[in-house]
Order: structure tokens, then sequence, then C-alpha cells
């Protein structure tokens, strides 16, 4: 996710655990994205196969509103893919 320098030095002054909080969000934010963009779907056909507003799926792509692992998995449901690869 592209950030300002603004809102990176913001986030420079707020605690390890929430930098990490905050960097985790992103990137599950850009693997939704990637995953979207290798399929050619959009955030609109996301939202329609989830039952979900468009609205919804933007505020997750941008960082404005937490997953949470029910999230996550209902969105690797309706992209027929895993958003998080846990190691073994």
């Amino acid at each position: 996710m592209k950030t300002n320098p603004l809102f990176r030095e913001c986030l420079s002054k707020v605690t390890e655990k929430t930098r990490a909080e905050f960097n985790l969000s992103f990137e599950i934010a850009d693997r939704i994205a990637a995953i979207l963009k290798s399929k050619g779907m959009t955030q609109k056909e996301l939202a329609a196969k989830m039952g979900k507003r468009e609205s919804e799926i933007s505020k997750w792509l941008t960082g404005r509103h937490n997953f949470t692992t029910n999230t996550i998995a209902g969105i690797s449901c309706a992209l027929g893919e895993p958003i998080i690869i846990i190691a073994k």
C-alpha cells in the first residue's frame, strides 16, 4: 500500500505493536489487491460474491477497517485463494 510522507512520520511515532498491526493490515490488503488484479476482478465483483457493499471492500483495501479471521476466510473463499499462508 502506498502511503504519504506525513503518514509514515506519524507511524514512526507509534508503538512497535501498533506499527506491526498497521503493517500486517496493509500487507493483507496488498495481497487481496494483487489477487484481484491477477484474476481480473474488481472490488465490485468481490463485493457481489461476498454479499457485501463495494464501500466495505474499499475500506478493507485502503486500511480503514481491520480484518478479522472471519473476514479473511470469507475473502479467501470468494477469491478461491488463501490470503494468509501459515508456515508449518
